[in-house]
Formats: C-alpha cells, sequence, structure tokens
C-alpha cells in the first residue's frame, strides 16, 4: 500500500509540473460541477447500489492482509462497476456541455468554457481511473492470485 501512496505522489507531481511547465496554473483544472457529476454523483449510486458498508468495504479489501475470497471478488466486482460509473457521469457531464455550447451559439465568450468543462470532466474520468480504480483492481487482483 505504501507504494500505491508513492506513485500517488509522484503522478500529482507530474501533472502539477507539467502543467506549470506548460504555462498553466493547476487551478484552471478546478472545476466544481464537474467534480461533484463526475466525483460525488458515481459514489452516491455506488453507495445506494452495494450500500455504504460494502462500498467502504471495498475501499479497505487492498490493505487487508487476510481477506477471504468471496471480499475479494466483491471488490473486484465494485471497482468494475464504479469504473464504469464514473465514464457514464464524465459522458453525461459532457452532454451537459454539448447542450450548452449548442444553447449560447451567438455568444462567442461562452463557448470556451462550456467546452472546458466538457474535456475537464473527461480529465476527471481518467484521472478517477488512473488514481483509484485501476490500482485498487490490481491490488485486489495480486490478493486473488496469492
Amino acid at each position: 500500500m505504501l507504494r500505491y501512496w508513492l506513485s500517488l505522489l509522484v503522478f500529482f507531481i507530474g501533472f502539477y509540473l507539467t502543467v506549470t511547465m506548460s504555462g498553466g496554473h493547476p487551478f484552471i483544472y478546478v472545476d466544481i460541477p464537474s467534480l461533484i457529476i463526475v466525483g460525488v454523483f458515481p459514489l452516491i449510486f455506488l453507495s445506494v447500489l452495494f450500500g455504504f458498508k460494502k462500498m467502504i468495504s471495498a475501499f479497505s479489501i487492498p490493505s487487508k492482509k487476510e481477506a477471504n475470497k468471496d471480499e475479494l471478488m466483491e471488490g473486484l466486482y465494485f471497482f468494475k462497476i464504479y469504473g464504469r460509473t464514473i465514464w457514464f457521469a464524465g459522458f453525461i457531464s459532457v452532454i451537459i456541455a454539448v447542450v450548452a455550447i449548442m444553447f449560447s451559439l451567438g455568444d462567442i465568450m461562452a463557448l470556451g468554457p462550456n467546452l472546458a468543462l466538457a474535456l475537464i470532466s473527461l480529465l476527471y474520468c481518467g484521472l478517477l481511473s488512473i488514481v483509484i480504480i485501476i490500482p485498487f483492481t490490481v491490488l485486489i487482483k495480486k490478493q486473488l492470485k496469492e
């Protein structure tokens, strides 16, 4: 689990350096509505679908040394559904942004922020997949092989 945290730290440092070296500012990548749609709504949906206790259990499985096969399979299923839910939420956010773009075609100043909303939502989906879903899935699959 220490490897996970170290790789996460390296990933975010690399992301920060890439953004700043390209002349951008990290805060332009923060969009609260996109974070809510992509980050919060899938967790709410999964807590209803799986239950809050099972959701917390799925996140704690990779750090458990003595998880049984049923727990591991349930955690693997959870992260499979979580990954799909994040991408569906991202696509819903993109559709919302495209509708806003179509609505404001006459206003050139509104096109940029709406297009940025669409792209940032997809960026958040990718980041959540790379930072949470893929590592947790790999850790659970490693435990299943043991």
